[in-house]
C-alpha cells in the first residue's frame, strides 16, 4: 500500500477537535480553513472557519489499524467512500487546495454543478430563473430554459457563480 489522501467526515463543529486528536497519534492531517468575520452581541472578531464543513484529510496508508484509529477517533463521522469502503482522494486535488491557502488567495465556496443539474439563478438580471446547466468554460456556462409542453427551449449564457443547485 501506498500514501493516500481519505477525507474523514466528522460530527458539526468537531473540525478542529478531530484535527488536534489525530495529529496526536502522528497521522498527517490537512484542515483547511479561512478567515472569516464572525457577528458577536458587540463587536465583529475574526475567527477561522473550515472550508469545507464538516470535512478534514487524512494521508495515510490506510491498513485496518489505521482505519481503526481514525474511526474510534472522538467526533469522526466516518471516511468517506463507496459502500463502506474508503475511496482515496487524488492528491492533484489536495495539492491544489493547499497551493491556493497558501498563496494568500481566499476562496469562496462553489457549488458542485454537473452538466444536465437543474439549477436556479441567484444572481443577476435572471434572478429566479430555472433551467438546465450546461458547462461552456470553466467560468461560464449556458442555462437552458425549456417549455416542455410545448417541446422548445431557450439558452442565455451565464456565470457560473450565478447559479446553484435547485
Amino acid at each position: 500500500m501506498s500514501l493516500n489522501w481519505y477525507a474523514v467526515r466528522t460530527r458539526s463543529h468537531h473540525e478542529q477537535k478531530v484535527h488536534d486528536i489525530l495529529m496526536g497519534k502522528s497521522f498527517n492531517v490537512f484542515y483547511p480553513t479561512i478567515d472569516a468575520w464572525s457577528r458577536r452581541k458587540d463587536r465583529k472578531k475574526r475567527v477561522k472557519r473550515p472550508l469545507f464543513s464538516g470535512y478534514l484529510f487524512v494521508e495515510c496508508e490506510l491498513d485496518n489499524y489505521a482505519w481503526l484509529e481514525i474511526k474510534k477517533t472522538h467526533g469522526v463521522v466516518n471516511l468517506v467512500g463507496f459502500s463502506d469502503r474508503p475511496e482515496p482522494i487524488p492528491s492533484e486535488q489536495i495539492h491544489s487546495i493547499q497551493t491556493i491557502l497558501n498563496a494568500g488567495i481566499i476562496p469562496r465556496p462553489h457549488p458542485y454543478l454537473n452538466e444536465g443539474d437543474k439549477v436556479i439563478v441567484i444572481e443577476g438580471p435572471l434572478k429566479g430563473a430555472i433551467g438546465i446547466y450546461n458547462r461552456f468554460d470553466h467560468v461560464r456556462g449556458k442555462l437552458i430554459v425549456s417549455l416542455d409542453l410545448l417541446g422548445r427551449s431557450v439558452e442565455v449564457e451565464i456565470e457560473s457563480w450565478a447559479v446553484e443547485q435547485f
